[in-house]
Order: structure tokens, then sequence, then C-alpha cells
């Protein structure tokens, strides 16, 4: 009689447990129905997603996990190594904005040149200079042409190289490099607009190659590559200090040099707007 009961039971229920289960799917349905179409394009991206780092977590050996995590790892520092690219374009608009017509271009040319002069300083002297080993403010170890040993990614014990100020970051030197590259062109792209209108275009590129390839890598040195300020337990971790107070210095000296534009105050003091 108890199996036949429970034969009974399980067949009232079922009926009901359909209809909870259909319901469910309905008010999926129905909330996949509401999303947007861009929502609507990310759900099978994200399901492949789920799906892919699912079977690998459960099918491969722990080296291949880990590789794995470096490969992410290193996509990440590539896509916010581009984010912090583009600020050089934000900046381009507005400091074209700032200056009168026939001046845009030269902004724009500026900035979209001292990037690619940047990159070259920055790789032949400034990365070594910044992150290699060496005293309290600058690297002394694979100095040019980011030329130190380094076997990246891997940390702690197992590290072998110059660079040991950075070997807690377990991606290869290559995305290491071009992270902390971005990072440096804004530095000179802050100036631009202090000394815009106020400057000569080949002044202009012969300061950046200075500020990149040694005065910004002497100061970073001395927050991120273990040096002075380091040993006293101080922390930058966006580049207030390294970036953006570095910038701002230089940009302050150079329009402390230069001075105003010309026509932008009379003799008198009193200003003048200066037409578009």
């Amino acid at each position: 009689m108890s199996r036949l009961v429970l034969r009974k039971r399980s067949r009232r229920r079922s009926p009901v447990d359909g209809q909870a289960a259909s319901a469910n799917v309905n008010a999926f349905l129905s909330t996949i129905k509401k999303l947007s179409p861009s929502w609507k394009a990310t759900i099978p991206l994200a399901a492949l997603i789920v799906l892919v780092t699912g079977s690998t977590a459960a099918a491969q050996e722990l080296s291949e996990i880990e590789s794995l995590q470096v490969g992410l790892d290193t996509l990440w520092v590539l896509i916010a190594g581009v984010l912090v690219f583009f600020m050089n374009a934000g900046f381009g608009m507005l400091e074209t904005g700032f200056c009168r017509q026939k001046n845009a271009v030269n902004i724009l040319a500026k900035n979209l040149v001292v990037f690619a002069l940047s990159t070259i300083a920055y790789w032949f002297i400034g990365w070594g200079l910044m992150f290699g080993d060496g005293n309290a403010f600058f690297g002394t170890q694979g100095v040019f042409f980011l030329s130190g040993a380094d076997n990246s990614p891997l940390t702690g014990d197992a590290y072998e190289g110059v660079y040991s100020a950075i070997n807690w970051t377990g991606v290869p030197l290559a995305a290491k490099f071009f992270f902390q590259l971005v990072f440096a062109g804004t530095a000179a792209t802050i100036v631009s607009g202090a000394v815009a209108e106020r400057i000569k275009f080949i002044d202009f590129v012969l300061f950046s190659l200075l500020l990149v390839g040694i005065a910004y890598p002497i100061t970073g040195h001395m927050v991120w590559g273990g040096g002075l300020v380091a040993s006293w337990g101080f922390w930058d971790f966006a580049g207030s200090t390294v970036v953006h107070a570095v910038g701002g210095w230089a940009a302050l000296m150079g329009a402390a040099f230069l001075g105003p534009r010309i026509g932008k105050y009379n003799d008198d003091g009193t200003p003048n707007a200066l037409p578009g």
C-alpha cells in the first residue's frame, strides 16, 4: 500500500512540478524579451565563456590553467593600456577647444607625434631607468633598449631578472612595457595643453624626449621602482604622483618660462579675449 500511495503522490505532484518549471521558463523568456538588442547579443558570448572556462578548468592540468590565467591577465593589461592610450585623443580634443582655429592642426599633430617619440625614448632608456634594479634614484641594470633579462610571468622565488620591482605582476615583459609606456606618453601630453600656442613644434618634441626618457622615469623609479620614496612606504595606486603630478609640474614650469600667449594681456595687466 505504501508503494501505491507513493506512486499516486508522485503522479499528483508531477503536473505541479511541470507547471512550475513552465512558469520559470516563461519568466526567463519574458525577461530576455525585455532586454535591449545589445544585451541580447552578449548572451551567447556569456554562455560560450562559461562553457569554455568550465570545461577547461575541469579537463586541463594545473600548469595549463595557470597559463590560461596568465593569458587572461595579459589581455586585461593590454585592454587597460589601450584605454589609457585613448586618453590622448581626449587631451587632443580638449586642447584644441582651448586654442584658436589656426592652431588646431598644430595641437593635434603634437599629441600624435609626441606619443610616437615617447615610445622610442621610453624603449631606449626610460624603462630601464624606471624599473631596472639600481639605487634609490634610478635603475642601473637593463637600462638600454629594454634589454635586461626577465623571465616574466614567473614571480616570487621563481623570478630571475633585473626588473625585480615589477616582478609581482605575472604577465609577460612586453605587456608590462606597453602598460607603463602609455602612462609615460600621457605625462608628456599633459604638458602639451599648458604650453599650447606658446612653444615651437620642434622645441616641444625635444622637451618630450627629455621628459619621457629621463625626468619621468627617475620619478617613477623612486615611487614605483622600489626607490627612495617607495622605501618610505609611499603608495601611488593609479599614477596620481608619477603621471599626473609629474606632468603637472612640468606643465607649470613650461608655462612659467614661456609666459602668456602673445596678445593675451595689455601693458597694464588687463586680459584680452582671444578670438577663436
